[in-house]
């Protein structure tokens, strides 16, 4: 910027200022101002701002329009005491800037409003000191802050650490929208219409792909448009087995086209499917829903899938829907294959391919599948096969119903029936439900709580934290077979001593002169006498109580390995719903959302499969446990828990997130994670490589924080993935 130039700030619309007070008052829906003029503007394109006012009644947002972007980034600035104060980085090609006055009241004051371009030094030192103030107060202390910047200096490079820095303390962008996902990854990184031919040519082997429709009493342009959709196709080699009632449109239709097969009517929506299914003559096939739209490469993008793959017996791929206007919104961006969230909801969904041959071997689509056929098939299938693969690309834009909620929940109880014991089954919302299974034996459960015996104000006055946890799980647990092993440093209180006593639970110590949790829990686990093992940190208190019996009906399952339950702050708010991974290393999903968030797609409601929980409560059969030695005593502040869950995984086990059993922690609600640094290095070293991309949390979603929201900064991520895909 030069420097006689100053950036100033005028009203653009829907303002109007009062002459005797200056506030501001709103005299439309879009109360907006400018910065300009645009040659300063522009001088400030590429580098980073300090954006700073003093709002009142009014929540500003800094929008900054760029250059090749057909959406303007917006960033809603940071309410603090005293005035906004944001770090900022803007793109290359900014053009404008704006301020808009979002929330605003009848009358608001917007003062003081200063942007100004900053250096690396000065970012360095806002960001510092942005970074500094999250930190619990005992952590800021010089000598803390001096060794943990020596520690990190040691292990991490200064780039690293700079952008760590810069990236922890500046304005996170509000989430990104679909229609700019649609054009920055779809419209760019799918190959031309000519080049998606010449794959067709290039194939090996062209299976027949038999489409089964149940048309019912669907609107005529819904069918329309979803066969319009299939004779759209790149790939050609396919057929529509239509159950539907005759009429000469219809009738022409199929003349015109001898791939689209009639087939009348049956009495419900399952027999009518079934009778397709006897119809249909591919090795692979998928169902339709009269409403369903077709991307025109979906049914290539499938088969060569296939082809890559040809063991698989289950492929299903994204979605999104088709809204009042005709424009594609709502997409689900699903996970890879992960067998308790189909238990929670059907994800799978549509476009969904299976083997044919392995859909009559299961029964097709028997009358009691009526009202949740697809499901009950998909269900099913996966009791069968877990050869099952996922697609990345939104193939299916659909506009249909969910399944009937009863008959979901009916599919799963028979799902559970035929694979141990159906126990209970609830309705979460019309797509989600919670299915608990039989437990069929009792096993004793050892619970291992490493305490130091400390104190923490909890709903504002001191608490002895392994005293209040110890009353918690048994005052409120309903799992009365259970054995409590606290860990202690050998120096508990005389109170803390008499608690343990109290709770007829016992303690092993910890004699050792350095700090270990790992090595604690490890030690806890060899003195405890259970089959099942639950890790606990000592400020929980229990809020369901069959927390235990929900996570053990998860752990029995075969193949389940760990199980985590949901965790909230003293506010209610969300601490763990589950851990991702963003560039290799983890963090918790949607934490500090609301406790009743639903999540996205049900990602907090209900069970699901997530690669690692956090050790503040984790299930562990101890025969797992001990099979891959317990957890590694290296990470004895850090990563621990995680390392535990990504081993197991190694030997084919998979990790749970219990939505069911819900319990406080008492963490700090507003607290910076502090990680060690050499604890970060080891364990990227290990894991980094194999977690580049997490199987259960989608390319396009940000990962700073996560929580499932679009991110802009992962869309060439996601396009970068989309045209290796395509290769």
């Amino acid at each position: 910027m030069r420097r006689r130039e100053a950036l100033g700030l005028y009203p653009l619309r829907d303002l109007h200022r009062a002459a005797d007070d200056g506030a501001w008052t709103a005299t439309g829906p879009d109360p907006t101002f400018a910065f300009g003029p645009a040659a300063v503007v522009a001088a400030l394109s590429g580098g980073r701002i300090r954006v700073r006012c003093r709002p009142e009644a009014v929540g500003p947002m800094l929008v900054v329009e760029t250059v090749g972007e057909a959406e303007p980034r917006r960033y809603r600035l940071t309410r603090r005491e005293g005035g906004t104060d944001d770090l900022i980085r803007l793109p290359p090609g900014t053009r404008a800037l704006r301020l808009e006055a979002a929330e605003a009241g009848p009358r608001f004051r917007l003062d003081a409003v200063r942007v100004e371009p900053v250096g690396r030094i000065t970012a360095a030192v806002l960001s510092a000191q942005k970074v500094i103030e999250r930190l619990p107060p005992q952590e800021r202390r010089p000598l803390c802050l001096l060794r943990r910047a020596f520690g990190l200096a040691r292990s991490v490079p200064p780039r690293e650490i700079w952008r760590r820095l810069t990236r922890a303390a500046q304005t996170r962008r509000p989430p990104a929208t679909y229609a700019a996902w649609l054009q920055a990854v779809e419209a760019s990184a799918l190959p031309s219409a000519e080049a998606l031919r010449r794959q067709v040519v290039a194939l090996s082997e062209r299976p027949l792909i038999s489409l089964l429709m149940a048309a019912g009493d669907a609107a005529p342009d819904h069918l329309t448009e979803a066969v319009a959709s299939l004779r759209a196709q790149i790939y050609p080699d396919w057929e529509l087995c239509l159950a539907a009632v005759p009429s000469a449109a219809l009738r022409a239709l199929a003349a015109e086209d001898d791939r689209i097969r009639l087939l009348p009517a049956a009495e419900s929506t399952a027999a009518s499917l079934d009778a397709a299914l006897a119809l249909a003559r591919g090795p692979f096939l998928a169902t339709m829903e009269p409403g369903d739209r077709l991307a025109p490469h979906a049914l290539l993008a499938l088969v060569r899938r296939i082809s890559r793959e040809p063991d698989l017996d289950l492929l299903y791929s994204d979605e999104d829907r088709i809204g009042p206007d005709g424009a594609r919104c709502e997409p689900f961006f699903k996970p890879d294959w992960s067998p308790e969230t189909l238990e929670g909801s059907f994800y799978i969904g549509s476009l969904a391919l299976c083997r044919t041959a392995l859909a009559r071997a299961v029964g097709g689509f028997p009358a009691a599948s009526e009202g949740a056929p697809t499901y009950d098939l998909a269900l099913r299938l996966t009791e069968r096969s877990d050869r099952v693969g996922h697609v990345a690309q939104v193939l299916c834009h659909r506009c249909a119903a969910v399944p009937d909620p009863e008959a979901a929940a009916r599919a799963l109880a028979g799902r559970a029936r035929r694979t141990g014991g159906f126990d209970t089954i609830r309705t979460l919302a019309p797509e989600h439900f919670a299915l608990r299974r039989t437990v069929s034996a009792r096993p004793l459960v050892s619970i291992v709580i490493p305490s130091a015996g400390r104190d923490s104000l909890i709903g504002g006055r001191s608490v002895d934290l392994l005293a209040a946890c110890l009353a918690s799980i048994r005052e409120t647990s309903t799992y009365d077979t259970i054995e409590i092993v606290a860990v202690d440093n050998g120096d508990l209180r005389p109170p803390t001593r008499a608690a343990i006593d109290r709770f007829d639970a016992r303690s092993v110590t910890w004699d050792k002169p350095i700090f270990n949790v790992a090595a604690k829990m490890n030690l806890g686990a060899r003195a405890a006498n259970g089959t099942v093992l639950v890790f606990l940190n000592d400020d929980i208190s229990v809020i369901t109580p069959d927390w235990i019996e929900a996570m053990l009906a998860l752990l029995a399952i075969p193949g389940v390995g760990a199980v985590g339950p949901k965790l909230l702050f003293e506010d209610g708010s969300l601490q763990h719903a589950g851990v991702v991974f963003g560039e290799g290393l983890p963090d918790h999903v949607r934490r500090g959302y609301p406790g009743d968030d639903a999540g996205y797609h049900g990602s907090s409601l209900a069970n699901r499969n997530v690669l690692a929980v956090t050790g503040a409560c984790v299930m562990v059969d101890r025969a797992d446990f001990e099979a891959i030695g317990g957890f590694d005593e290296g990470y004895a502040i850090n990563y621990n828990d995680i390392d535990l869950c990504l081993r197991l995984r190694e030997h084919r086990l998979r990790t749970v997130y219990c939505a069911e059993a819900r319990l406080y922690h008492y963490e700090g609600r507003n607290r910076i994670p502090v990680v060690d640094p050499a604890e970060q290095a080891r364990f990227h070293k290990r894991w980094g490589a194999q977690l580049a991309r997490d199987p259960y949390y989608p390319d396009p979603f940000g990962i700073r924080p996560p929580a499932f929201e679009l991110d802009a900064e992962r869309f060439p991520l996601a396009a970068q993935h989309m045209v290796e895909a395509w290769r």
